[in-house]
């Protein structure tokens, strides 16, 4: 992707990092937030809504050099599968090793025990199934237009999802990159 998306998105996690001071327990400091090239223009990306989330999604793996404390945190896992109900269902599965089932037949094993909501601006807020607190909140964004950068299989495409996780002070701690699984 073009240099010029990457400063731009480099920016953007800069003004938010920025905005707060605290780190998640479970996280080293960041040398990387994101991998290089996961950027598109401000014009191209617009907030989520609940209809975009409905459906499967599969994680476009890239390296990073951001690592966790705890070996078994699940964020970096290389393959990772998330379904959005339109019962306001989430669920997930991780792995560091291939998943051979479709994602869909891999998520009826799960237990829906997240719900999701998405607000104004496209705060989407997991919480623990009948419970009032928040577990996670992330920033979503829908990309609307290919990058003109060579198609190498990670770049952001018409319809993908670019989710931030936010700490509780509103700073970017992670950011993953979602594409939707046929249907």
């Amino acid at each position: 992707m073009a240099r010029w998306q990457w400063a731009l998105l480099v920016a953007c996690c800069s003004v938010m990092l920025a905005s707060g001071s605290a780190l998640a327990s479970d996280r080293a400091h960041a040398k990387s937030l994101t991998r290089s090239g996961l950027t598109v223009p401000a014009s191209s990306l617009r907030s989520c809504s609940g209809e975009d989330l409905l459906g499967t999604w599969s994680l476009v793996a890239f390296d990073s050099a951001y690592r966790f404390k705890d070996p078994q945190a699940p964020y970096l896992f290389p393959y990772q599968v998330f379904q959005y109900s339109r019962e306001q269902g989430a669920k997930s599965a991780h792995s560091r090793t291939p998943m051979l089932d479709s994602p869909d037949r891999i998520l009826e094993g799960v237990p829906l025990d997240l719900t999701y909501q998405v607000g104004q601006g496209g705060y989407v807020v997991l919480k623990t199934k009948g419970q009032d607190a928040a577990v996670e909140v992330w920033s979503c964004s829908v990309v609307g237009h290919d990058s003109r950068a060579k198609n190498d299989g990670t770049a952001l495409r018409r319809g993908d999802v670019v989710m931030t996780l936010l700490g509780s002070h509103g700073q970017a701690l992670f950011v993953r990159h979602l594409r939707k699984t046929p249907a």
